[in-house]
């Protein structure tokens, strides 16, 4: 044995889901055997080494996932899981994909030669919903919640940019003033549609000056028809570990995602159901970093009480893109992702301006 392949099978797996629209069971089959099989989620693209899509893909959405899958360095695998009963079979096969040290030379070589710095200014305005991605990682790491969350629980991707260029044909800032009078950049950075703990095909094409979203416009890349729902409690289970997750609170997101598993299987217990719930809305620092922003912290009540009581308990419609926006407008950027992680949006709505 050489050292890569040495090197290779010491090597942990990192699956990045991009969750695909009309994917949301074969996402929970990836999130359920990677659990199974002690796998940490990647949160970005560059500490992955295996992206799973999730779901069924359609020429829209495919040139983002090929984007992020640009973006993964290796060794790396790429795997699609059509639907919740075939994660099992492709999923089983990943280490001895990964581990082969004669495949990886060959991907490696392979993605130099074809996956090229973007030339062209369209292809530079696709690549920015990677940058977009980026920039947000980084303010969700700096939210008030996420490393103090981390510490009291326990763990823990267009637009027209100007019509000035840089050097080498990058797009320029536009200036305008902000709401203090001040002239500062415009900066056009879309977020999505392939992040963790994200709306599927959800992209929020956003206008920031300063850290302030001054204007934001919703897309809905590859939408489907909503046919294969989870059951109710279960969908509010799955609603309630995305905000958990994106607010900094890995152990409370990861028990919702089990009794989500438990209530999808017919095995959940309203007392477990009772004290996770009863857990979630004492703490005082959730809701100290939920406070304020929109109305993340009323729904996320509103969702809990759902999944005790097992009913629609009121005041938990699905937003539309229209009203997600105008959400949005006004907010500071890391308020943002919250914002997005505590609405259910009705995807049929396709793009809208506020």
């Amino acid at each position: 044995m050489d050292l890569t392949s040495w090197l290779l099978r010491r090597t942990p797996v990192r699956p990045l889901i991009a969750a695909m629209p009309g994917g949301v069971r074969a996402r929970i089959a990836v999130e359920q055997f990677a659990r199974q099989r002690g796998w940490r989620l990647a949160l970005a693209p560059a500490e992955a080494n295996v992206l799973v899509v999730a779901g069924p893909t359609t020429a829209e959405i495919s040139p983002y996932v090929d984007l992020v899958w640009s973006s993964i360095p290796a060794p790396r695998v790429r795997l699609h899981v059509t639907d919740g009963n075939d994660a099992e079979r492709v999923l089983s096969s990943v280490t001895e994909t990964l581990y082969d040290a004669e495949l990886q030379r060959g991907e490696a070589q392979q993605a130099l030669r074809t996956e090229a710095l973007p030339q062209s200014r369209q292809q530079q305005q696709s690549s920015a919903h990677s940058y977009g991605a980026a920039m947000h990682d980084d303010h969700t790491s700096e939210m008030s919640c996420g490393g103090a969350m981390a510490a009291e629980h326990g763990g823990h991707q267009g637009h027209d940019m100007g019509s000035m260029e840089l050097p080498g044909g990058l797009p320029m800032a536009d200036r305008s003033a902000d709401r203090d009078g001040l002239t500062l950049d415009q900066l056009h950075v879309p977020l999505g549609p392939v992040l963790p703990d994200w709306p599927e095909g959800l992209v929020v094409h956003a206008v920031l000056q300063g850290d302030v979203i001054q204007q934001a416009r919703i897309e809905v890349i590859g939408a489907v028809p909503v046919h294969d729902r989870l059951p109710f409690a279960a969908w509010r289970l799955d609603s309630v570990a995305r905000l958990l997750s994106v607010a900094g609170w890995a152990d409370a997101a990861a028990r919702a995602r089990v009794l989500r598993d438990k209530t999808l299987a017919g095995r959940s217990s309203a007392d477990d159901l009772s004290r996770w719930a009863r857990r979630v809305r004492r703490s005082g620092l959730l809701r100290w970093s939920l406070h304020g922003i929109g109305d993340v912290l009323p729904r996320l009540n509103h969702w809990l009480e759902d999944i005790v009581s097992g009913r629609d308990t009121g005041g938990n419609e699905e937003l539309t893109a229209h009203e997600l926006a105008e959400l949005l407008t006004g907010t500071e950027f890391a308020a943002a992702r919250l914002i997005v992680a505590s609405v259910d949006l009705a995807t049929h709505e396709v793009a809208y301006h506020a």
